[in-house]
């Protein structure tokens, strides 16, 4: 009984026909080479799989990112970079005595935020003999005025401000402020004044 058996290595037909132990022995000779061929066509001829969008960029740092500083131009116009400047909320400073507070502030009727300062720091000065005051003091006047006026928001700010506008106080930082010689003239001026109102 003759069998017959067809190999088609990339077209190229093997036919074999013969008895089956013959046909067999010829389909175990080329059963390997056929399946590493097969494989290797597969793997060639298959186009590789392309995608034209690009894969998100992963972060795995979770640092939160910090701020550039800005770019500031002087009147030189060299860039100077400058930080945003973090403060930490006042504190009431419990060892003060501010007896007589009241009195001290409705002498001097001050008017705005400066003015108020200007006025603590006298007292603290004056009073309480305290040449250089931490702005917790100034902070611990206000709470003690509450009532009378409000406390500025942005308090430690509030120092800055004030020493660039009107020059009554001097310091490095706000843990010793000091009343400058602008902020000793406000109180001469201030009693000139009301000498004035009351005649």
């Amino acid at each position: 009984m003759n069998t017959k058996l067809a190999i088609n290595l990339s077209e190229g037909t093997v036919q074999v026909e013969g008895t089956e132990d013959f046909v067999r022995f010829i389909y175990q000779d080329f059963k390997e080479s056929l399946s590493k061929h097969v494989f290797l066509r597969t793997v060639e001829t298959t186009p590789p799989v392309t995608s034209n969008v690009e894969p998100p960029l992963l972060t795995t740092d979770k640092t939160p990112q910090r701020r550039q500083p800005k770019k500031k131009r002087s009147s030189s116009g060299e860039e100077k970079l400058t930080r945003p400047v973090a403060y930490s909320k006042p504190k009431y400073n419990s060892e003060l005595d501010l007896t007589g507070l009241e009195e001290f502030y409705d002498q001097w009727k001050p008017e705005n935020n400066p003015e108020k300062i200007l006025v603590f720091l006298a007292f603290l000065r004056d009073r309480l003999g305290k040449t250089s005051s931490h702005s917790d003091d100034v902070y611990t006047c206000f709470f003690a005025m509450r009532a009378r006026t409000k406390i500025p928001g942005a308090f430690r700010q509030a120092f800055h401000d004030m020493k660039g506008r009107t020059h009554y106080i001097d310091f490095e930082t706000t843990d010793s402020i000091e009343i400058s010689i602008a902020g000793d003239n406000w109180f001469k001026s201030q009693t000139k004044k009301l000498k004035e109102a009351k005649t």
